[in-house]
This record gives C-alpha cells, structure tokens and sequence, in this order.
C-alpha cells in the first residue's frame, strides 16, 4: 500500500547521500588540485625569487665599490653561468641596457612601469622586447646604487623559471596524489559512518513501514532521533494493527445483539457453500447449506407502542433463543433491522431445515413479559438449500428473501421452503413494475369509471374512478396484478398523482359540457396517506383544473387508517377542510375501532362486496350490512353498499336504508366516452323503476 503511494519522482536517502558524498568528494578533488596549482606557482615563485634576489644582492654589492659599469661585468657574467638563470643585465638612467651578459640585450630599452626600492630585488613585467623569455614569468629587477659613480642603475635579472618549474612539478604531482588518497580516503570513512547513522536505519524504518509493521524497526542507537521515530512508528503499526483487528471484529457483528451482521453472514454462507463444493465434488450430495431467514412480524408495533428500549430488548431476546436454538456449527447472525439468519450447514434434507425452522418460531413465539407488558412475538420464515436452490451465496439469500415474502403472506408462524415458482412471480413483479414505470412514462393508462347510484332516486350521484392499463402485449392487465407491484415500488406515489389530475381534468370537462355535476371518488394507498406533502398535491390539482373540492372524493380503506391513526387523522382532517370528501373503502373487513371512527372526519362508509353478496338471503345475511348502515346513520354519515349485482340485493339494501349502491346492477366501469353517455341518458329514477319490474317478474 505504502509503495502504491511512491511518486514516480521518488529519489532513496541512499542515492542522495551518494550524491552528496560523491559532490563533496568532487569538491574536495577540485579544491586538492586548486591548492596544488597554488602551492606549485607559489613554490615557483619562491625559487625563482630566491635565485633572482641572491644575483641582485651580489650584483648590488659590487656595484658599492665599482667607478664604472665595466667594473661590475665580470660579475654579471660569473653570477649568469649560473644553471637556474638566463641573463642578467644593467639599465643606465635612461632605461638603455649598458651592461648585460647577454650581447642582443644591449642598447635595449627595460620597461619597469612600478618604482623600484634601492637593495630590494621584486618581479616586474615580462620584458617582451629583450626577447628569449620562457612559459613562466622570470624577470626581476631592483635598483642598485653606484656611489663612486653618484649614480643609480636597474639592474635586471632574468631566472630560467621553465626549468625550475620542471623541477618542481614533480613534488606538485606528489602533493596532489597524497590529497586524493587523502580525500577518497576521508569520503569513504564518511559514507561508511553516514550509511551506519542514518541510510541503513532509514532503509530499514523504510521496509518496515512497506510491509505494514512486520518484523522490527530498528536504528543505530536507542537514544538518537531515528531511534525515537522507529520506536513511536513500531507502536504506531502495533496499535493500528490491534485497532483493525479491533475494527474487523466490530464490522462483523451487531453492536445490539452480538450476533454476526450481514457482511459476515454473507461472508460466511460463502465459505460454506465453498467447504461443500469441495465435498460435493467428491460425493454428490454429501453436505447440503440450509439458509434461514427468520422475521418478527409486525415489530414496528412494539417500537410505537412500548418505545425503541423495549424493541431493542426484544431483538436481544430474539438473538438468545436463535443462538440457544441453533446447531453446533450453525451461524447466526442479525442481517436487517428485525430479520435474523441462520446458516444450516451438514443439514439433511428440507424436512430437517423446517423441523428446525419450526422449532426457532415456536421459541421466538413464546409469551414473555417485556416492562410491564406480556408480550407474544409471531414470526415467519423462508427457507431455501444448498445445492438444489443456488450455488452462489447471493442467490441463496435472494431465495430466502423470496420464501420470506411468501411466509409473510401466508400469516404468522409461516415456514416456507424456497419454490422455483418465487422466482418466476419475482420476475413477473419485476417485469411488471419495469413495464408499468414505462406506461406511467408514456401516459398509456386510462380510467374507468363506474357509476354510484342513489338507491331512492335511482340518480347517478357520482362515480368511482378505476385506473386500467392496457398493455402493448398482454392487453389489460387486472389492477389487482399491477397495484400491489407499484405499492411496494414506489411507482404508486406517480400513479396517484396522474390518477388524481386526470379525474379531476375529467370531471372539469364533463362539467363544462353541461353534464350534472357529480363527485368522482379516487382511492388512495396508504403510501399517500402517510405522505406530508398529498395536501398540498390535491390542492394544487384542483386548482390546475379548475374543480370544486365537493366534486372529489378520497376513498381509504378500513386498515389503512388504522395505521398511525393520529398522522392519518391529521392528514384526513386537512383534507376534510379543503372540502374533500373522505370515505372508507371495504368496510367490516378490517379492525377499527370505534373509538377512532369517531375520530376520523368521514363523509362515507362502504359496505364491502362480501357482506352484500349475502345481503339478500332471507336468514342472516343482512345482519352486518343493517350494523354498519345504522352505525354509519348514527355517526352522521352516508353508506355506499358495493358490488351490487342484482335486483334482489338492490331491494334489500333500499330496505335496509342503504344511501348509494355501486356495481354491475348500476353500471359496470366504463371508459370517459362511454359513461358520458350514461350519464347524459341515464334518467333520474330510471334505475328504481327498472328494480321494481325486474322484482315483480321475479
């Protein structure tokens, strides 16, 4: 990981001590080979100078006692036989060479630009004209007095520099190789140290980072900085490595149950599935993998009622009995916010995972005290096998997933073994809830309409709106296929609106046309019930299409607002005030209680379909629909009886004292051309007569 984070650029402490090193070796060379140059012209003009400044003092001497320039000549000849010198020679007043001892100096002039001090012998400029000069500069001069004479001369003095030069390159060359020695000598001291004091501890500190901690950060000495650094970066990797594995055991496991979690059930389920492949390839059959995916039903209750203390104490006691239940080598784990799972691996057969399965529901369902509540958890589970329903972990849990679905349907306490059928009605939801998005998209649903009927006046007072979908290749698909697929998709929220503006825009229309206006009745989902904003929705699409409140009506079902009643009764209530009808749809089927009807701001009930169908059996049929028309009588609101299919129940229900009537005897759904129609021919008390004819041939 460390060494996917090296830049390209990357440039080692070694090979930068090397380069340093290596310059400051170069330096050194460059600075031995400066100094020997120094030393040797030094040296050079030491000897030159010496030699030259000893012929000047001689030449001066004598030049004490001498009456003419001619007296000193046997001593300018003897002194340039000398080896190391060239020539010596002296300038009268005038700079003219009179003396010298070389015969092509004399006469020539000796140009000395610097004063010269009397008895001191100093270099001066290379004298070019006298010619005969060498590489290195060698001329000398210095003033000499000629008392006898009263005079003062230059004497000039040439040394044979090229040749002491000759000489003294050699110790230069000596010097020079005793300072590189000296030099590569000092630098590799220098490395050897450098790499024990700092390169080898970094490289080390290096490699220790790269593996991530693994073996041992050391360094030169305890006591020094890299010491300091490799000691805190070992304890650094040490706590880091206790903290992941800290963190993989807490990403594996559910904080409130201590149970696995589903990372780790999916984890595991794979490595079972994978230890009985292994087997299985040896011989079929020899380990199944039972999947368990275990529900509480209806858990939310005990949140809202008892409080989320309560709930959470309930998933403990869950987790308990699951892992108290459970087989040596099964796994349990929390896999969602009130599903558990278990692993089954070595199981069987099917009969086993259900007898198992069973055993955990009846367990989980038995009564507990929770506070100061006594409490029966119900719980539901779907099942499915290793090899025969999947071989991949993924597919297995869907499998569960589907069997759950099933179990859920099918009531509390419900064991269900995966069937290849799950899949294909999966699929069927899948494919229609991809299609029906694509119709809502393409605006290829239309409404139906069927007729409610006042059953004194036979009028047709209003009308239900009934959404239909026609499909490209199915043709009409039954709104009891399609709805339940966009309530669990979410597609329903889009329906109702659409549903909702194209009633209302209809019913605008029908009103323009001069129709008798009447209230068209829209059911709504308790997805939209619970949503804050369908006030403002319905407002807004009344508004758009220009329609009275009282023309529209909402119909709810009788379970639906027995769900978060006080958020239902608000939300009802807002809409009561805009002037929206409400009624409840499917009366008697469901739970409510008294107490909340009461509550809630109902204009209508409607007597559900089961109820009327009996309605004109001369025993007992009538006795529900004459409790729920007296009930709804005495609360103030009016009674809708549905599916209303012949003369008989018509007459029993007017009998009764039924308000509407709605079915196939009134009229069946109809599309907005066609129950135009109907409702532009359909006569007031048409309908009761044809009731009393159809009664009297009976």
């Amino acid at each position: 990981m460390l060494r996917a984070k090296i830049s390209d650029h990357f440039v080692s402490v070694r090979a930068k001590v090397v380069s340093l090193l290596t310059l400051i070796g170069a330096v050194m060379l460059v600075l031995s080979g400066a100094y020997t140059l120094y030393d040797f012209r030094t040296s050079l003009e030491l000897r030159a100078w010496s030699r030259a400044a000893g012929v000047g003092d001689a030449i001066a001497y004598a030049a004490r006692n001498a009456e003419t320039f001619a007296d000193i000549e046997p001593v300018i000849q003897a002194v340039a036989g000398a080896t190391t010198l060239k020539g010596a020679a002296v300038a009268d007043a005038d700079g003219l060479i009179v003396l010298s001892s070389l015969p092509s100096w004399k006469g020539k002039p000796v140009e000395i630009e610097d004063d010269l001090e009397p008895g001191k012998t100093q270099a001066v400029a290379q004298q070019r004209r006298l010619g005969g000069y060498g590489r290195y500069p060698g001329d000398y001069a210095l003033a000499a007095d000629f008392p006898r004479m009263n005079r003062i001369a230059t004497v000039l003095i040439r040394v044979d520099t090229d040749l002491l030069a000759s000489q003294t390159v050699a110790d230069a060359w000596h010097l020079m190789t005793w300072l590189v020695i000296a030099v590569i000598l000092a630098i590799l001291s220098l490395s050897l140290l450098v790499h024990r004091v700092v390169v080898a501890p970094i490289e080390a500190l290096k490699r220790y980072a790269e593996t991530g901690g693994e073996g041992k950060a050391e360094a030169a000495g305890p006591d020094d900085e890299i010491g300091i650094i490799a000691r805190a970066l070992s304890d650094s990797f040490r706590a880091k490595s206790d903290g992941e594995a800290r963190l993989v055991v807490l990403a594996a496991t559910d904080g409130l149950t201590g149970l696995g979690n589903r990372g780790h059930f999916k984890a595991q389920l794979a490595a079972d599935v994978g230890a009985g492949e292994k087997l299985n390839g040896h011989n079929a059959g020899a380990r199944n993998v039972g999947v368990m995916i275990l529900n509480l039903d209806n858990f939310k209750d005990v949140n809202d009622t008892l409080g989320h203390d309560a709930g959470d104490k309930l998933l403990q006691r869950t987790a308990e009995i699951l892992r108290g239940c459970a087989r040596e080598g099964d796994t349990v784990a929390r896999i969602g916010g009130d599903e558990f799972g278990v692993i089954m691996p070595g199981i069987k057969n099917a009969d086993d995972a259900l007898q198992l399965a069973s055993r955990l529901v009846r367990a989980v369902g038995a009564p507990f005290r929770l506070g100061s509540q006594d409490v029966q958890q119900a719980a539901c589970v779907g099942l499915t096998l290793y090899p025969q329903d999947g071989r991949d972990a993924d597919v297995l849990i869907k499998n569960a997933d589907l069997a759950l679905s099933r179990a859920k349907l099918e009531g509390a306490g419900a064991c269900v073994l995966y069937r290849h059928e799950l899949h294909l009605r999966a699929i069927e939801r899948n494919t229609i809830e991809r299609d029906l998005r694509a119709a809502l998209a393409k605006d290829q649903l239309t409404l139906f309409y069927q007729p409610k009927v006042d059953v004194t006046s036979g009028r047709v007072v209003g009308a239900e709106a009934l959404v239909r979908w026609r499909h490209e290749e199915r043709g009409y698909v039954p709104p009891s296929l399609f709805i339940p697929v966009a309530e669990r998709s979410g597609l329903v929220v889009p329906l109702t609106k659409w549903v909702l503006n194209e009633a209302c825009r209809q019913n605008r229309e029908w009103q323009d046309q001069g129709l008798t206006k009447i209230g068209l009745a829209v059911n709504v989902s308790a997805i939209d019930l619970r949503r804050t904003d369908l006030t403002d929705t319905i407002a807004n699409t009344l508004i758009r299409n220009g329609l009275s409140p009282q023309y529209l009506e909402l119909e709810v079902t009788e379970s639906m607002v027995m769900q978060d009643v006080d958020v239902v009764i608000g939300t009802l209530r807002r809409l009561r005030g805009l002037g929206i009808g409400i009624g409840i749809d499917d009366f008697g089927t469901g739970y409510s209680s008294l107490a909340y009807l009461k509550r809630f701001p109902v204009k209508r009930l409607k007597i559900d379909r089961s109820f009327v169908h009996d309605v004109a059996d001369r025993r007992d049929g009538h006795v529900i629909p004459k409790v729920i028309i007296d009930l709804a009588h005495a609360l103030g609101m009016k009674v809708v009886a549905e599916g209303v299919e012949t003369a008989d129940q018509y007459e029993r229900l007017e009998a009764l004292g039924c308000d509407e009537v709605q079915g196939y005897f009134a009229g069946r759904p109809m599309p907005a051309a066609e129950f135009e129609v109907f409702l532009r021919n359909s006569p007031a008390g048409g309908l009761r007569g044809e009731a009393k004819a159809a009664g009297t041939a009976a």
